[in-house]
């Protein structure tokens, strides 16, 4: 086990960009960045691209009520 999963989860916003339509955002709770990235990669379409937009405070993902491995439209 790697020390980045015993890690406690951090609030990212990842961006998913697909050709003609605008970009989305959506906020992840994962243990790290790769993994916010894989979690929604797997749950997009073929012909996107995904990266990570910036990270959301602890206080901004608890008012969100974020719960680990959600995905959520920002």
């Amino acid at each position: 086990m790697t020390q980045a999963s015993n890690a406690a989860p951090q609030a990212f916003l990842v961006a998913v960009k697909q050709r003609r339509e605008q970009v989305r955002v959506y906020a992840v709770l994962a243990s790290d960045a790769d993994a916010a990235v894989e979690l929604v990669t797997e749950s997009a379409a073929d012909d996107v691209e995904v990266e990570i937009a910036g990270q959301l405070s602890k206080r901004m993902a608890r008012s969100l009520k974020l719960q680990p491995g959600e995905i959520r439209f920002i």
